[in-house]
């Protein structure tokens, strides 16, 4: 069965777009620890409306590559 959620190795030229829930899935962590994320400014998101939220997995992988922690083991 083929993984519903992409993967940040799976990134290619399109730009995907994640919702909160997805991104807490990809890295193990809670869409609160995301929203926190983002509100200190250390994870880039688009807030086009309202509460509606997407971070583009891109901005995810800077995040990861600038020596984020997600919980367990650093």
């Amino acid at each position: 069965m083929a993984n519903k959620h992409p993967s940040v190795e799976t990134a290619n030229s399109a730009i995907q777009y994640l919702t909160k829930r997805e991104a807490a899935e990809i890295l193990s962590c809670t869409p609160r620890y995301i929203e926190r994320q983002v509100k200190a400014g250390r994870l880039r998101a688009l807030k086009p409306t309202g509460k509606l939220v997407r971070i583009r997995l891109r901005d995810l992988d800077k995040f990861l590559e600038s020596g984020a922690t997600t919980g367990g083991d650093a």
